[in-house]
């Protein structure tokens, strides 16, 4: 899918950072405010649990007159992540300004301030006010370099991670400024609190947008473990739950996947309206495989009305495309470009020109500032002595020289092995490459195991080139690379086979999952409207043939087999009328059966058990057809006898 905001999910919970705890000042106002910081500290907790209750503890704290400044940005923090979690992101609009007055108080301190700051530029991000938002994580990342405050630095490298996944759309580099500041936790001193929660639950769900599975689901399970430990976590455990059954769905476990999403949706939809709107999506695509695209499009239309109501910017852009792929679907084209016109408008309004910069010049002070090796140091004053050793300086140097010269070699030979092996269009590897890595791949893989090799082939590719110009066809075949590579596993091996024909390869599936793997790369391709100059645009489809490797179970793999029957379903998909795909899956009871033979046709070898076929409709697995019989001539007339 396009690259979204990784952590837009997560966005209300990692504003509770600084304000799930109270700040040292707050810790020291008076006896008086001490039945105030308890209420803070609660409004604050009840944020996961019950958050319609702490919008009304914040709005009840705000009018209590003459508030420390303390109290009072610990109950503006509260008022606006529950606001923002209730849909309610339109009675914000003040909040900022009113978070930096308190923090300009006299009574404020330091920590306040930050406090502020950060809560501040979450609502301006949330609000679409990116240029603002940058200038005020600017401000309180600069503080907490100059005060050595680690969290504070944690909360930075945060703020950046979601500026770059919901202003600029940057999935991998919002995972890089999450990893760090997980890093960054991990060296801090102290048990687990509410901040390693947020920091798990957002890494986990950032890798879960960039489709690593496993890794995600390790990172849920550190923030399920502090979660259930800390108690009174419900909204990430539930959201968490809802991502465990999105991977479900993803790997073709349906009914499971159906049950998880339908035992979260009830608590959400009275306590977190916008993981609400993320389930109904998820559960809108399952229904999708299960029941066909009428059945879910009341789910999605449904999801996309809450979304607007409640002014959720990316699960309005999410449901764009789920709406998009359902009236393709059903056949309705028109408005599936309408949908997809939509969605580019939105992409191509995210934040550019002075924003770039400011955001540019953010990372380079978090770049320049922020390392998690040093934190250690930081607590342990003495070590930085040694980084003002001259010896170890001019040592530094000379490893430098030594790294630089040999990096440059390094390169050149890689740049080398890199032409030789990749497609120059796409940037993938070519055929030759991808076959020899594959040969590698099987010599390691474990018995057992099967993987699924796909052709998928770009329907009247010659004909647009002819129609177009070579220009347009390697736009077309650039879009489509990164189609691909955005709907596939990281871990999928994706080569560009011959012309117009891709290959993909993902090891250790099943048959439905590669199945609904199939569907999803057609769906896609279908949906891509690709530019090839002002006011002019193509819309594609493709057609994809599908096998196993090894091509029967317990079999040796053989590369050549596997592609061979690829390419006999393909052949299929095609006479069945092209925008299809079609499987041919060996069984045990084909496995001493002559390939040519079964073939042919496939149609007699499921008949008899040795192959399993299966497409996205009926398909024509006829043999093909033979050449007629050319009619008997005379002899003499061949030879040119009796002619006069």
């Amino acid at each position: 899918m396009r690259t979204l905001s990784l952590v837009r999910r997560g966005l209300s919970a990692l504003v509770c950072l600084f304000a799930l705890a109270p700040s040292a000042a707050m810790a020291q106002r008076s006896a008086d405010t001490v039945p105030l910081t308890a209420q803070v500290e609660q409004c604050h907790a009840l944020l996961t649990s019950e958050p319609r209750l702490s919008l009304s503890m914040a709005r009840s704290l705000l009018a209590t007159p003459s508030l420390p400044a303390s109290i009072e940005i610990g109950a503006l923090g509260c008022l606006g992540i529950a606001l923002r979690s209730q849909g309610q992101l339109g009675q914000t609009l003040d909040l900022p300004d009113r978070l930096q007055a308190a923090a300009a108080r006299a009574d404020a301190g330091k920590e306040d301030r930050l406090r502020a700051h950060s809560m501040a530029a979450h609502l301006l991000l949330w609000r679409g006010e990116h240029s603002q938002a940058l200038t005020l994580t600017n401000t309180f990342l600069e503080d907490a370099v100059r005060e050595r405050d680690v969290q504070g630095q944690i909360a930075a490298l945060m703020q950046i991670a979601m500026i770059r996944g919901d202003a600029m759309g940057d999935a991998q580099g919002a995972l890089t400024y999450l990893q760090k500041a997980t890093v960054l936790s991990q060296h801090m001193r102290r048990p687990p609190n509410p901040g390693d929660l947020i920091l798990y639950y957002n890494y986990g769900y950032a890798l879960l947008r960039m489709q690593r599975h496993e890794e995600a689901n390790t990172a849920f399970s550190r923030a399920e473990a502090i979660g259930t430990r800390l108690g009174g976590q419900e909204l990430f455990l539930y959201r968490i739950a809802s991502h465990r059954a999105e991977v479900q769905r993803l790997r073709g476990q349906l009914a499971d996947a159906e049950a998880r999403f339908r035992s979260v949706l009830s608590w959400q939809a009275r306590q977190d309206p916008q993981g609400h709107i993320v389930t109904l999506q998820r559960l809108a695509r399952l229904t999708i495989d299960q029941h066909g695209a009428e059945a879910a499009r009341p789910l999605a239309e449904q999801a996309q009305m809450q979304a607007e109501r409640g002014q959720f910017n990316d699960e309005i852009r999410e449901g764009m495309d789920l709406l998009g792929d359902i009236h393709i679907l059903l056949g309705h084209r028109e408005q599936a470009l309408g949908y997809a016109r939509q969605a580019r408008a939105i992409d191509s309004a995210r934040s550019k020109g002075d924003i770039l910069n400011q955001l540019a010049k953010l990372q380079a002070t978090a770049e320049r500032s922020i390392d998690p090796a040093e934190v250690n140091a930081v607590q342990d004053l003495d070590r930085v002595r040694v980084l003002r050793n001259g010896a170890l300086i001019a040592l530094l140097v000379v490893v430098t020289v030594a790294t630089v010269l040999l990096l440059r070699m390094r390169r050149q030979r890689q740049r080398l092995a890199l032409l030789s092996s990749t497609d120059w269009v796409t940037g993938t590897v070519n055929r030759r490459e991808a076959e020899r890595l594959l040969s590698l791949e099987l010599a390691k893989a474990g018995g057992g195991q099967r993987s699924v090799v796909m052709l998928l082939e770009l329907d009247a590719f010659k004909a647009l080139n002819e129609q177009h110009g070579q220009a347009a066809g390697d736009a077309v075949l650039r879009a489509v690379t990164r189609c691909l590579r955005q709907h596939s596993d990281r871990h999928d091996r994706i080569a560009r086979w011959a012309g117009g024909t891709f290959l993909v390869v993902r090891h250790d599936t099943a048959a439905a999952a590669a199945q609904a793997l199939a569907n999803r790369l057609r769906a896609a391709i279908e949906r891509l409207v690709v530019d090839i100059g002002p006011g002019q645009h193509l819309t594609l489809t493709a057609t994809l043939g599908v096998a196993p490797l090894p091509l029967f179970p317990t079999a040796p793999a053989t590369l050549e087999d596997s592609l061979r029957a690829a390419d006999r379903a393909l052949q299929s998909a095609r006479r069945s009328g092209h925008n299809a795909w079609a499987m041919l899956w060996g069984e045990e009871a084909g496995r001493d059966v002559d390939l040519y033979s079964l073939l042919h046709d496939p149609a007699r070898a499921m008949a008899c058990g040795w192959v399993s076929l299966a497409g996205s409709r009926p398909m024509a697995w006829l043999p093909p057809r033979q050449e007629p019989a050319r009619p008997a001539v005379d002899q003499d007339v061949q030879t040119g006898r009796g002619q006069r």
